[in-house]
């Protein structure tokens, strides 16, 4: 066909067509389309112009394809099943798929949420793929071009384009080693914020420039810590405390995953707020079968989970 004919065309007409070719007799097609035999026949001469082509003759047992006919009627009836698997709701089988998800975490969510999600994950889809990507500075913009499929991000959910889901909520505490200066107070809860502000802090690198919650705390109390050791991750923060005399302060589901031997946890002596961890991806995923399966695992593995317990200061 012609592009000109093609603009111009029904393409239910292929429709009509199939259904002839299969039963070979235009009443038993208007039967199987459920529509009258007039409106089947007249949709055969609209064809049979567009083709220019009788299409189809009476023969002794029935109408009988033209050579154009047979020819064409393997096609129409693989474009017509093309047509059917597009426009078809698709299905999704976890226990068979073989689809890769992955994840945008920052250290903390690689330790304490990518552990739980993987979990589920390898139970209920054990043929699919999990890649761990960091969520860096780049993160949102690789959500919108689907290079990830959902992010892990605390404090403040993205806007816009992009859909959250709170997980939990969570909050800091405070570790110094056992042969800090503060080491005793800490351990008896009495430390103070002048104490807490008077010796340096070792950070986890950020993501973006906002300020964590413990800065824009102290910010606004018209007060600053003193960072002296920034790294990417917190486990090297934790194994930098020993035998020095850091202050290091961090989310409290990281506690149970801390060899706190020498170790000394404190609650912080200033009231930072709990903040929300999300689960977020782009809108354009809203309805995809399989993101809403691995959305709705993660969610299920947080659902009974009550956050980390408050701890109190002891050794």
């Amino acid at each position: 066909m012609s592009e000109l004919n093609l603009n111009r065309a029904d393409l239910n007409l292929l429709v009509v067509f199939d259904a002839v070719a299969r039963t070979r007799s235009v009443t038993a097609a208007a039967e199987r389309l459920s529509l009258s035999q007039p409106a089947v026949s007249h949709a055969l001469k609209r064809l049979r112009g567009l083709m220019r082509d009788p299409l189809f003759v009476r023969g002794r047992d029935g109408l009988v394809l033209t050579p154009r006919a047979e020819a064409r009627a393997p096609e129409i009836a693989a474009i017509l099943g093309a047509v059917g698997r597009v426009l078809a709701t698709e299905s999704f089988d976890p226990a068979t798929t073989t689809r890769t998800y992955r994840l945008a975490a920052s250290d903390y969510a690689t330790m304490t949420v990518i552990p739980s999600v993987v979990g589920r994950l390898r139970t209920a889809a054990p043929h699919a793929g999990i890649d761990v990507y960091p969520a860096d500075g780049d993160l949102l913009p690789r959500l919108e071009r689907g290079e990830v499929d959902v992010a892990f991000v605390g404090v403040a959910r993205p806007g816009g384009r992009f859909v959250s889901h709170e997980l939990f909520r969570e909050h800091f505490v405070g570790l110094v080693c056992e042969r800090h200066p503060l080491a005793i107070r800490a351990g008896q809860g009495r430390l103070t914020l002048k104490d807490y502000l008077a010796y340096p802090h070792v950070v986890v690198t950020l993501r973006n420039p906002r300020q964590s919650p413990i800065d824009a705390k102290l910010a606004k109390l018209g007060r600053t810590r003193r960072v002296a050791m920034v790294t990417p991750n917190f486990a090297a923060n934790i194994a930098s405390l020993r035998g020095t005399d850091l202050i290091m302060s961090l989310p409290s589901r990281l506690v149970s995953l801390t060899d706190r031997h020498g170790l000394i946890l404190f609650e912080l002596p200033l009231a930072v707020p709990d903040y929300p961890y999300f689960m977020s991806w782009h809108r354009r995923t809203d309805d995809d079968p399989a993101m809403v399966w691995l959305r709705g695992q993660v969610i299920e593995a947080f659902r009974s989970a009550t956050g980390a317990t408050r701890v109190t200061a002891r050794r």
